[in-house]
């Protein structure tokens, strides 16, 4: 069975290592997220994310149903490519796993995030009725994450619980992750 248009795209980036834009949003389908395709399951992907002046900006991780368009090799994404190197850029080592097809790569980000104490932010409802959850990894298995909240004020904000299948999206340490980790570590001392 040949694979679909979308997936030949990701997959040509992470074999090129080339940067892509990357269209996922139908709320907002004039936005895309870029970078450079980190790893690739069955169900979803990473991307090192970068900004658009080139900086090296966290991972997201995204579900591949939800991409509609890929694009590679425009000069948006080759001069993007060349600032992020020109800057000297780079994002650390992340997942790695003999069976990426296997393995979900939302529960791997999580795995990652409670390891290294990095804030994430989750998206379970794209139409932004419900506010995304943000906040450290407290617990996590198979089925579902605890998380501990983050206030916009960088303080302690309850924790919320939710099943791993009705996450939609994950950003992990990213610059917005980031402010709150500052806000958070700037009030607890």
């Amino acid at each position: 069975m040949e694979e679909n248009v979308i997936i030949a795209a990701l997959k040509r980036s992470l074999n090129e290592g080339v940067m892509v834009s990357v269209y996922s949003s139908h709320i907002e389908p004039d936005k895309c997220s870029i970078g450079y395709i980190d790893l690739i399951s069955s169900e979803h992907f990473i991307m090192k994310h970068v900004t658009p002046d080139g900086k090296s900006d966290g991972y997201i991780v995204r579900k591949i149903e939800d991409v509609f368009r890929v694009d590679i090799n425009g000069e948006y994404e080759k001069n993007l490519e060349l600032l992020y190197r020109l800057q000297k850029q780079q994002h650390q080592q992340f997942v790695k796993n003999n069976k990426i097809e296997e393995i979900n790569l939302f529960e791997e980000t999580l795995i990652f995030a409670q390891k290294n104490n990095l804030v994430v932010t989750i998206c379970i409802d794209e139409t932004e009725n419900q506010d995304d959850i943000v906040g450290f990894v407290k617990n996590i298995n198979v089925q579902g994450v605890t998380i501990s909240r983050i206030s916009l004020n960088g303080l302690e904000d309850g924790e919320t619980s939710v099943f791993i299948e009705h996450i939609i999206k994950i950003d992990c340490d990213t610059i917005d992750e980031k402010k709150y980790m500052l806000l958070f570590a700037h009030k607890k001392n």
